[in-house]
């Protein structure tokens, strides 16, 4: 009992102690809203009207992560590589029932409102994602 109290009292000291556990990161460098040109076209057919299903909702990307019909990706830890051009995220990913981790590169376009976006398992070109906030046309 006595190594119980020693214990609990140097993780209170530490900051230990009563701190919930941090389960998620924003991405701060994610100013609005983003989404590749297809999913952008998506939301603004439902911005104007048209049906949401699963083949009509649009994949976006904020600073809470990568956002979907059947699931999606949220932000865990992310590491800035290169300073306000280049960053490292560890996200957690489902879709229905599965939960995976992943690791995915944003890298910020020059005089642009866009990111490439590379996941850790995608074999082809980085996906172009450009600022695409709801219901204002960009």
């Amino acid at each position: 009992m006595r190594t119980l109290v020693i214990v609990m009292s140097l993780a209170g000291a530490m900051g230990l102690a009563a701190t919930p556990a941090r389960t998620a990161e924003r991405a701060t460098f994610l100013l609005g809203q983003y989404a590749t040109e297809k999913q952008c076209a998506k939301l603004r057919k439902i911005e104007a009207g048209g049906d949401e299903s699963v083949s009509t909702a649009p994949e976006l990307l904020d600073a809470d992560g990568i956002h979907g019909w059947e699931g999606g990706c949220r932000f865990t830890k992310i590491f800035e590589h290169e300073p306000g051009r280049m960053w490292l995220a560890l996200m957690i990913c489902t879709e229905g029932p599965s939960v995976t981790p992943a690791t995915y590169v944003f890298v910020k376009e020059q005089d642009q409102d866009a990111f490439e976006v590379r996941g850790s398992d995608d074999l082809g070109d980085p996906g172009l994602y450009t600022r695409c906030d709801a219901k204002k046309g960009n």
